[in-house]
């Protein structure tokens, strides 16, 4: 065990990293903090962190630690240090000194692991303790197994889901060491900017999807169905996860059309309200845009007068197809239609 003081100095100082490469974004609420920070002011256990060790710098005689699991916890604890929320009403500078020294000499559980932290069995370990339980979802357990998989890589970076900034030195392990070097210089000379701007819209995602990488799923779907044809679901999009790991062939053509597609539903202006930005119909307003041999000859503004029309009489069957099982290959043909 250490204590709570030893764990949050060793993040400041750098020496331990809370938010690795293979960690999930944060996604606690508030409550759940106040409820975490509430059990250790109680002073009762809570389940142990998780830490790889990470390797020895024999000549400064140093190790930078990465949290394996722990990320949320750690963040509440930080969090509530710096005064961001109370609990009961009190805040941390509120406290008595008394209790600000019990909190800070709270001993947590650590299960050290020696491993360095560019291990593939460190992010085994991270899916392993998270697989019977509801905190990750489908596309978070993807993301870290298929961290490396350039067709993963690709949507990440449509997605705004990179750090490209931290690839020169990565000595924070914000992304996977194992990512070779030549992505991050295709990945630089791109322009995503449209893309990035119409997918992490908070009219389509609210902040909590976009927290749990509900947009790369949803991105990672919109490429499978732009290389082939309708699926189910997320079928051929594991598939491609497994084809295109090593070499995605195609990501030139298809990042090009993407932003393409994306400038034009930006520079229409759509009501911010309209029916365009919801996650089906964007879904089949991009597939159908990308996929469109006539796309740089589209008059903005009669797109626009027949996007409008068409949502002011919206069809039965697609307005069916629009709100319920809309991950289904009949549903996005019929809408694609």
């Amino acid at each position: 065990s250490i204590s709570l003081l030893n764990l949050i100095n060793d993040i400041r100082k750098g020496a331990l990293i809370p938010d690795a490469y293979f960690q999930r974004n944060l996604v606690w609420r508030e409550i759940h903090k106040k409820d975490f920070i509430k059990t250790i002011l109680l002073g009762y256990p809570f389940p142990q962190i998780f830490i790889s060790k990470g390797k020895v710098d024999v000549e400064t005689m140093s190790t930078i630690s990465c949290i394996v699991d722990g990320q949320q916890r750690t963040n509440a604890i930080q969090a509530f240090i710096n005064n961001e929320f109370d609990v009961d009403g009190e805040y941390y500078e509120s406290l008595s000194e008394t209790r600000k020294s019990d909190f800070l000499k709270y001993e947590i559980a650590v299960i050290e692991l020696d491993l360095e932290n560019d291990d593939p069995k460190v992010q085994e370990i991270f899916q392993r303790i998270n697989r019977t339980s509801n905190s990750l979802t489908a596309i978070e357990k993807l993301a870290s197994e298929y961290s490396t998989s350039e067709y993963m890589l690709v949507a990440k970076l449509l997605g705004n889901q990179i750090d490209l900034e931290k690839s020169d030195s990565n000595e924070d392990f914000r992304e996977d060491p194992n990512i070779p070097d030549q992505y991050f210089e295709w990945a630089k000379s791109k322009n995503v900017s449209n893309f990035i701007s119409l997918i992490t819209n908070r009219n389509i995602y609210t902040a909590r999807d976009l927290a749990k990488k509900a947009h790369l799923m949803h991105v990672l779907n919109m490429m499978s169905t732009y290389l082939t044809d309708f699926f189910n679901r997320n079928e051929k999009t594991i598939e491609f996860l497994n084809d295109y790991a090593v070499e995605f062939e195609d990501k030139d053509d298809l990042v090009k059309d993407f932003e393409n597609t994306a400038k034009i539903i930006n520079d229409l202006e759509l009501n911010p309200k309209s029916m365009w930005f919801s996650k089906s119909n964007i879904f089949s307003l991009v597939v159908g845009l990308a996929n469109s041999h006539d796309r740089d000859k589209i008059e903005l503004a009669k797109l626009k007068q027949n996007l409008d029309a068409f949502e002011k009489d919206i069809p039965s069957d697609y307005k069916l197809a629009s709100t319920e099982g809309v991950n289904n290959t009949k549903e996005r043909e019929l809408r694609n239609k």
